[in-house]
Order: C-alpha cells, then sequence, then structure tokens
C-alpha cells in the first residue's frame, strides 16, 4: 500500500503539473522546477515509508517511463526545453543509486544528496535562467554565476539544517557541491550529485 501511495504521489506531481502547463501555458522552466523539487522531496521522505528495494525499484520504472516520454514528447512540462538534457532521466536514476549505497543504513545522507539535487539545483537553474548575466560556458552549456551562488546558498542552507555538528565541512561540502554542480552538463548533475552529497556528508559529518 505505502509503495502504491509512493508511486501515486510522484505521478500526481507529474500529471498535475502537466496539466496546469497546458491549461495555462506555464512556462518550461517554472514547470521543469517544481517537478524536480516535489518529486525530489518525495524521494527524500520515502526511506521512512518504504524499503530501498522498492525506493530502487521505483526510481528505475519512471526513469523509464520519463525516457520513454521523452522519445515521444508526452511531457510538455519536463521536456520543452530550449537546451540539450537528459536531468529528467538522470534525476530517478540518481535517486536509485544514492539507496543502492546509503540505504537503509544512512538515511539522513541519503536524504541530504537526494535534496541537494532536488532543491538546490533547481533554485539554482531557475535563478540562472531567470536572472543569469555573467555567462560562463561548458561544453556548449551555459552556467551563470547568479546561477551557481543561488546553488551555492541554498546548498548552504541545507548543510547547516542536515549537519549534526558545526565543522569545516559545513562551508566546505557546499563549495565541492557547487564545483560538481557547475562541471556536469547534459542534466548529468541530477545522476551525480544524490551521490556527491550523500558521501561528503557521510565524510564530513
Amino acid at each position: 500500500m505505502r509503495l502504491i501511495l509512493l508511486i501515486l504521489t510522484s505521478t500526481f506531481f507529474i500529471l498535475g503539473i502537466e496539466f496546469l502547463k497546458r491549461k495555462f501555458s506555464l512556462s518550461s522552466a517554472l514547470t521543469r522546477r517544481v517537478i524536480h523539487i516535489s518529486t525530489s522531496i518525495v524521494a527524500g521522505i520515502a526511506p521512512i515509508f518504504v524499503s530501498k528495494e522498492e525506493i530502487f525499484l521505483v526510481s528505475i520504472i519512471f526513469a523509464l517511463v520519463l525516457f520513454i516520454g521523452r522519445i515521444y514528447n508526452l511531457f510538455l512540462a519536463i521536456h520543452s526545453v530550449e537546451r540539450y538534457t537528459f536531468g529528467e532521466v538522470f534525476l530517478p536514476l540518481g535517486v536509485a543509486i544514492a539507496a543502492l549505497f546509503f540505504l537503509p543504513q544512512n538515511i539522513q545522507a541519503f536524504q541530504f544528496g537526494i535534496f541537494i539535487m532536488g532543491i538546490s539545483d533547481a533554485i539554482g537553474g531557475l535563478i540562472g535562467e531567470k536572472l543569469g548575466k555573467h555567462i560562463l560556458h561548458v561544453l556548449n552549456n551555459k552556467k551563470t554565476m547568479e546561477g551557481s551562488f543561488a546553488f551555492f546558498v541554498t546548498s548552504l542552507v541545507l548543510t547547516v539544517i542536515f549537519a549534526p555538528l558545526m565543522n569545516y565541512g559545513i562551508i566546505l561540502v557546499p563549495v565541492i557541491l557547487t564545483l560538481v554542480e557547475f562541471v556536469f552538463v547534459y542534466g548529468l548533475d541530477n545522476l551525480i550529485l544524490p551521490f556527491a552529497g550523500a558521501i561528503l556528508f557521510q565524510i564530513f559529518f
């Protein structure tokens, strides 16, 4: 029953935002970020209710569905973007990898990694797209200083919230994660950040 609820909740967010996108012509930049944040929050709290194996299975299923959706352009709220990215497919795969390595032994590290990917990356991306003026090019992809700064600040806040003790990792972890997000393009940050965030949390805290 809890597994079904997990699937239905994630599906509700995706289809609900898709409906709003089509009905009100919302911008893809906004709808992608809302889905990014909402589904990541669901994934982050999932270990409280379901097993590691169930999270892994659901994540793989969603990755396949979103990959097929990309081929046939089924989800305008996710896929209608100008830049070339597989971020929507890499997101559930990133959740699956983090679950495989950090659950059930370290739920807090898992949640930290997922929220870094889901919240920090989404806010950084949205700020970069809307307010970014200082542009840097990484492998033919545009990154902005404003977006990276927003990612750093959000990651710093999450680190302070999650960290059980105050040490130099409070600053170092957000700095490293900001560099990781900056380097990986084509949506690969969604694949790497959950694991990178979780392993850094485990090392420093």
